[in-house]
């Protein structure tokens, strides 16, 4: 259960043949990638707090179980906040991709990018089917330093790989709480071994990784001596497999995986065009480049985008109120969503709303119906306490996996299902 916004923009790039979807590279775009473990999907979020015509600077935040089994938390949650600031020169030009958040790692790292690739990486694969991009194999533990006097730095981990373009694909994500296909990039390498691929945003002002995996096939399915203790591990819960999801896989599988399923951003005045160096027309306007309103079910596009939707439907879902991991703990990237409800409730004061959570269908129809409820109730008591709504004015209720948007055999299918939903009353 999180949510996104209502605006997207269309644009056709100049001088190319196809239609470009581009998301703005500017304060608010959030970032939301799901990671699969087998206890059920965490989410990381990337948020985009400052852009200058020299620099952005980025949040990194996840809450997951600690994955280290000699730890003595293991299994126990874990909160990971990372800050990086990215060079705007670098985003037009480096080859240097990165990817890892590390706690304790220098802010910027000059000549990587962090959240997606370069343009001129982009325009290599559009252009010429090719292009050259390392990646970071350094490893959460590590310092991360960018001060190359010292060893080791974070230079010494990139591997450097040749990628080819595959072709042009169409991906699923939710972008601004409505379900779309996105033009991507997907190119392929061979990095001293490593199978990799990537799926890179087809936007030549913001070329972001939408999906990635990294040592493809590089874990080895799971023994057959191992069969007994996994599925022992699994019954017990998802504290009890945290650590050993790589000896669990009968398959296998891959090393590293990275897969956006929801994006949302909010640009009164504009975003940073990497082509030009100024500011774009996203958010601007309605001529060539200019938002567009997409439809959707409202949410975090503001008060007005959430206001249209509930008077013209009477409901709409919420996928910006973020929750911990197996939790109904909410996540401080959703105050703004929630500040928004607040205001709409204060300016339509004979209003009345229904709060429902919903789940996808990983663990029991019990637990789910048990935990759609509880961030139901953390939703209002975040609205009562927080943000001045009368208490009598709201309801809740879980409504656990029993009323799926999508299927839920996908990462972003179970996005899409995990939300929370508006029901107008009165």
């Amino acid at each position: 259960m999180r949510a996104s916004t209502t605006t997207l923009l269309l644009i056709v790039v100049s001088g190319t043949a196809h239609a470009a979807f581009q998301v703005p590279l500017c304060p608010g775009l959030t970032i939301v990638t799901a990671i699969n473990q087998q206890g059920g999907d965490y989410e990381s979020i990337k948020t985009v707090e400052t852009v200058t015509p020299s620099e952005l600077r980025i949040k990194y935040s996840s809450e997951a179980p600690d994955r280290d089994m000699l730890s003595s938390n293991a299994g126990q949650l874990k909160s990971t906040t990372v800050y990086r600031r990215m060079l705007i020169d670098d985003l037009r030009s480096s080859n240097l991709y990165q990817q890892v958040f590390a706690t304790g790692s220098d802010e910027l790292i000059p000549g990587t990018t962090a959240i997606g690739t370069s343009r001129i990486v982009l325009d290599a694969l559009r252009t010429r089917g090719e292009a050259t991009l390392s990646v970071s194999a350094a490893s959460l533990g590590e310092h991360i330093r960018a001060d190359r006097k010292l060893r080791p730095n974070v230079y010494d981990f990139f591997t450097s790989g040749r990628l080819e373009r595959v072709g042009t694909v169409k991906m699923p994500v939710l972008v601004n709480d409505r379900l779309v296909e996105v033009s991507a990039i997907h190119a392929r390498g061979d990095y001293f071994g490593d199978k990799n691929e990537f799926f890179f945003l087809d936007d030549e002002s913001n070329p972001l990784t939408l999906k990635f995996r990294l040592g493809i096939g590089a874990i080895k399915p799971m023994l057959p001596d191992m069969a007994e203790t996994c599925a022992a591990l699994r019954k017990a819960g998802p504290a009890a497999i945290t650590g050993w999801e790589n000896q669990c896989l009968p398959e296998g599988g891959d090393r590293d995986v990275l897969q956006v399923v929801k994006i949302t951003y909010r640009c009164p005045a504009g975003a940073l065009n990497l082509a030009t160096g100024g500011a774009g027309a996203a958010g601007s306007g309605n001529g060539p480049g200019g938002a567009m309103n997409a439809g959707g079910s409202g949410g975090s596009g503001g008060v007005a985008a959430l206001e249209q939707a509930l008077k013209d439907n009477g409901k709409a879902d919420i996928y910006s109120i973020y929750f911990s991991y197996n939790s109904d703990a909410i996540r401080k990237e959703s105050e703004q969503t929630l500040a928004e409800i607040g205001a709409l409730m204060r300016k339509h004061p004979d209003w009345k709303l229904g709060i429902y959570g919903h789940t996808d269908n990983i663990a029991s129809d019990k637990y789910n119906l048990d935990l759609s409820r509880r961030r139901a109730a953390a939703v209002v008591k975040a609205l009562t306490a927080r943000h001045g709504v009368d208490a009598g004015r709201l309801t809740f209720g879980g409504q656990g996996e029993s009323a799926p948007k999508v299927t839920n055999d996908t990462l972003e299918g179970r996005a899409k299902n995990r939300r929370v939903e508006l029901v107008r009353m009165s």
